[in-house]
């Protein structure tokens, strides 16, 4: 079954529709702000799992209690190459915004920084923080980790989560991001093929027995297989560590939280190049290994892309075209709106 696309909306008219629903919801304006940015980012790049639908998960947390709408950030430790907050149960992207913008700073001045969010749901696309970073001339690494969801088969139980990872390098152009969960596939796509009615391929999930399924709804029941195998699970392992045990945050298995907005603990650490050499050197040498990579012999028709480039042309894409959103998600988001009396064109 393909995507239903009834409503194509502009970039601005959605961002505008989600603030104005999470200032509803009553997330300052400040944070509603950064949440729809983040969230209407994910839909320009085609990552639509972390879009509007990652949306409507924090709507719902909102509405059933579990996620503070108006947290108030705490700084619990600081020096002046690191930094750890506490969330105060929010909604995980403006706390790692926030978070995000103070390693940048000190990394800024003082060449390397790494900073810790805990106690915060769900941070959306860790494509938004590292990119924030390499716009700002520093390399970009973020870690964090999420409710148990992936296992191999013979275990009867979950192991650990997605536990996504992402890169951010700046470049002459747009950087190279490299943004991924540790799982075969996102949690979040499993989460919109059932919305959609849609089978997932084989070879993403498991049911809870251990079997291979296509079933989305068996698959969320079950677990999400680690990407490259075992491989994928020691690397899973890892960035549970250390976005849990290390900060003092909830490890995968002992996060708890009844809807798909979990999150365990964030880490983000900025890199500036000129640690090491000169700037305009280091963009240079970059631009020379990208052009060397992408002008390797190969067949007719075949391209080499760098981390981040096939979105960035799905973002140029829909910023002229406008945003695609099928009618399940676009109708949860008319509903959510009409009952905070938000018009919706």
């Amino acid at each position: 079954m393909g995507l239903k696309m009834v409503k194509i909306i502009q970039t601005d008219e959605l961002k505008s529709l989600l603030f104005n629903i999470f200032k509803g919801l009553g997330v300052p304006d400040e944070h509603a702000m950064i949440v729809s940015d983040s969230l209407v980012l994910a839909n320009l790049r085609g990552v639509d799992s972390h879009g509007v639908s990652r949306g409507l998960d924090f709507i719902n947390g909102i509405k059933n209690g579990e996620i503070n709408p108006s947290p108030k950030i705490k700084v619990v430790k600081e020096t002046d190459v690191s930094i750890l907050i506490d969330g105060d149960r929010g909604i995980g992207i403006p706390v790692a915004y926030y978070l995000t913008l103070r390693v940048i700073d000190k990394a800024k001045r003082l060449g390397v920084s790494v900073g810790a969010a805990r106690n915060l749901w769900n941070v959306g696309a860790l494509a938004y923080y590292v990119m924030k970073a390499a716009r700002e001339g520093l390399i970009g690494i973020a870690l964090a980790n999420a409710r148990a969801r992936v296992s191999v088969p013979g275990v009867k139980s979950p192991i650990v989560g997605t536990n996504p990872i992402a890169i951010g390098i700046p470049t002459k152009d747009e950087p190279i991001v490299l943004d991924m969960a540790l799982s075969t596939v996102a949690f979040g796509k499993i989460v919109l093929a059932l919305r959609k009615g849609e089978k997932i391929p084989e070879g993403w999930a498991l049911t809870k027995n251990g079997r291979p399924t296509t079933d989305p709804k068996e698959a969320l029941e079950g677990y999400l297989t680690p990407v490259g195998g075992y491989k994928g699970l020691g690397l899973a392992i890892v960035v549970d560590i250390l976005s849990s045990i290390l900060i003092n945050a909830p490890y995968s298995l002992a996060i708890t939280g009844k809807g798909p907005y979990t999150q365990g603990g964030f880490l983000m650490t900025a890199l500036n190049p000129v640690l090491f050499r000169d700037y305009d050197e280091f963009i240079e040498a970059l631009s020379a290994y990208i052009n060397m990579i992408k002008s390797l012999p190969r067949e007719p028709g075949v391209e080499v892309l760098m981390p981040g480039e096939p979105e960035y042309r799905t973002y140029l894409k829909r910023v002229k075209e406008g945003i695609p959103l099928d009618d399940e998600i676009w109708s949860q988001l008319v509903k959510v709106a009409n009952e905070l009396g938000i018009k919706c064109s």
